[in-house]
C-alpha cells in the first residue's frame, strides 16, 4: 500500500499494528468498489495496481480474529473463492497434510466454486501438489523424465539441464518467454567511492554482460540489457528499446576496460584503478547465482577493486543484508526485478524513488535518493494518459541508467518446463509463469 496506494484518502502513511477504517475505500454494494484519492493516481485509473493477490477481498468479520495477535494466523484459516483450496481448509486450522511451510502445499477442488459461473478459469486439474526443499538438479531431471509434473519457483533450470534439453528431444518440454523482468547489480550510493557517479559508470563499463549471461545458460535465458524497463512494457521504447539510450558504458556487452579506466580517472583515481579499502559484496551461495557473483568479482578486480566477498543463502542475502541499509553492503550482485503489473511505474518507482528507502525489506537497494528524480517520479505517478505515462517513465529510465545506481545486465526469460504428458500454459500477466488454472494433462 505504501508503494502504490499512499494517496488513497485515509490510508496510513506507515505500517500500523491495527488497520484503521480507510475512508477512501468504499463498497456501496457487492459489485462496486469506490476509491477516493488525494491526487490523481495513474495505476489506479488504469486499474493495473488492482491486480491479484493484493486486492483479494477478505471479509473483516471473518479474518479479524486471526489477525489479532502479534503474528497473523489467517494463512492457516484462509477463505477460498476460486477453483482450488488448501486440502483440509474449512475444517479449522489447515492440517499438515495440506500445508507444511517450505515443504508441502496441496490444493484440491473448492466445492463452493462452479465452473458455470466462472468464464475465465477452466481448472482442469483435480488436485495440485507443490513440493518444496528439492535439489533443483534432481527435481528438474525427475520432471523431464517423469509424468504429471511441472517446474516450480526457479526462473530457469540448471545450466547443464537447459543446454542439454534445448538440443534434444526434450526441447518441446521447455517454454521460453520474456519474464517482464531483469537482473542487475546494485551499487550502494551511500558508500564511497560508489557515491561518485563516474565510479559507478566505470563499473558499468567493465562489466562483461555476455559473460554473466553465460553463467546462467547463454542466450536462451534472456536478452543483454541496456537499461532497466523490460521489453513489452510501455516506456521500453521511449527509454531506447533494445539499443538503449546511448550511454557509452553500455555500448559494449563484452565490457570495455579502457573506457572504464577513463571513468575511474574522472572519479578521482588518477591511475584508472581503485586504491581504497575493501568493499563488502554479499552474494547468493547457490549456482547459477553464485557463479554470476564470482564472475562479477573477477571483472571488478580489473579495476583494482578489493572486495570482502561473502556468499550466503538467497533469503539471507536479501533479508539480512541487501534489503537492510544498516548492513552497509556496498555491492549486491544477485538481484532482479520484475513488473508488479503491466505498467513501467512498477519497474522504476520501487527501485529508485528515495521515499521507498526503509530500514528492512528495502527495495531501493542502491539507496538512490536524488531529489530531482524523486520529484519527477512523484509527478509521473499522477499521470493518467497512457502516452504521457510511457514517455515519463521511459525518460526516467534513461536518467537512472545514466546515473548507474544499478548495472542492469539481462532482461530475463522465464523458462518453465514440464513432463511430456502436461500441457503447460504460461500467463503473461504473471511474468510468464505457469497459469495452473489453464494448464492440463494430455
Amino acid at each position: 500500500i505504501f508503494t502504490y496506494f499512499p494517496e488513497v484518502t485515509g490510508a496510513p502513511a506507515a505500517p500500523v499494528s491495527k488497520l484503521p477504517d480507510i475512508s477512501g475505500i468504499q463498497a456501496p454494494n457487492p459489485t462496486t468498489l469506490v476509491i477516493k484519492t488525494k491526487v490523481p493516481v495513474g495505476v489506479l485509473d488504469n486499474a493495473m495496481a488492482l491486480t491479484l493477490p493484493c486486492t483479494v477481498p477478505v471479509p473483516q468479520s471473518y479474518a479479524a480474529k486471526y489477525d489479532a495477535g502479534s503474528q497473523s494466523t489467517y494463512g492457516m484459516h484462509q477463505v477460498f473463492t476460486g477453483p482450488y483450496m488448501i486440502q483440509g481448509a474449512g475444517s479449522g486450522t489447515v492440517p499438515t497434510s495440506g500445508y507444511q511451510p517450505s515443504k508441502l502445499l496441496v490444493l484440491v477442488r473448492n466445492p463452493s466454486w462452479q465452473r458455470s459461473t466462472d468464464p475465465l478459469r477452466a481448472a482442469h486439474f483435480d488436485s495440485i501438489v507443490f513440493k518444496g526443499g528439492n535439489d533443483v538438479t534432481v527435481a528438474s531431471q525427475q520432471i523431464l523424465s517423469g509424468q504429471s509434473m511441472m517446474s516450480g519457483d526457479y526462473a530457469v533450470p540448471p545450466v547443464s539441464i537447459l543446454k542439454a534439453g534445448l538440443t534434444s528431444s526434450q526441447k518441446s518440454q521447455f517454454h521460453v518467454a520474456p519474464s517482464g523482468g531483469n537482473r542487475y547489480i546494485a551499487l550502494n550510493t551511500t558508500i564511497p567511492p560508489l557515491n561518485n557517479p563516474n565510479v559507478r559508470r566505470a563499473i558499468a563499463a567493465v562489466i562483461d554482460r555476455n559473460a554473466l549471461r553465460l553463467t546462467r545458460g547463454g542466450p536462451a535465458v534472456g536478452t543483454i540489457a541496456t537499461h532497466f524497463i523490460a521489453p513489452g512494457l510501455q516506456g521500453f521504447d521511449q527509454a531506447g528499446g533494445i539499443a538503449g539510450g546511448g550511454d557509452d558504458f553500455y555500448a559494449n556487452p563484452d565490457g570495455n576496460l579502457s573506457l572504464a579506466e577513463s571513468y575511474m580517472k574522472k572519479g578521482g583515481f588518477p591511475t584508472g584503478k581503485y586504491t581504497g579499502p575493501p568493499l563488502l559484496m554479499i552474494a547468493d551461495n547457490t549456482p547459477p547465482a553464485s557463479n554470476t557473483a564470482q564472475a562479477i568479482e573477477s571483472q571488478l578486480t580489473e579495476l583494482g577493486f578489493k572486495l570482502t566477498f561473502r556468499e550466503v543463502p538467497h533469503a539471507t542475502m536479501l533479508s539480512k543484508f541487501c534489503e537492510v541499509p544498516k548492513s552497509k553492503v556496498a555491492i549486491c550482485p544477485n538481484l532482479g526485478w520484475g513488473k508488479d503489473f503491466d505498467d513501467s511505474q512498477s519497474m522504476i518507482d520501487p527501485v529508485f524513488n528515495g521515499k521507498n528507502i526503509v530500514p528492512t525489506g528495502n527495495t531501493n537497494m542502491a539507496q538512490a535518493n536524488d531529489p530531482t528524480l524523486n520529484a519527477q517520479m512523484n509527478k509521473a505517478e499522477e499521470l493518467i494518459d497512457p502516452t504521457q505515462r510511457a514517455n515519463a517513465w521511459g525518460l526516467l529510465d534513461k536518467e537512472v541508467t545514466s546515473q548507474v545506481f544499478v548495472v542492469t545486465w539481462l532482461w530475463d526469460n522465464e523458462i518453465p518446463f514440464n513432463s511430456k504428458n502436461v500441457n503447460g500454459v504460461q500467463w503473461d500477466f504473471a511474468n510468464n509463469d505457469w497459469d495452473l488454472t489453464a494448464s492440463s494433462l494430455q
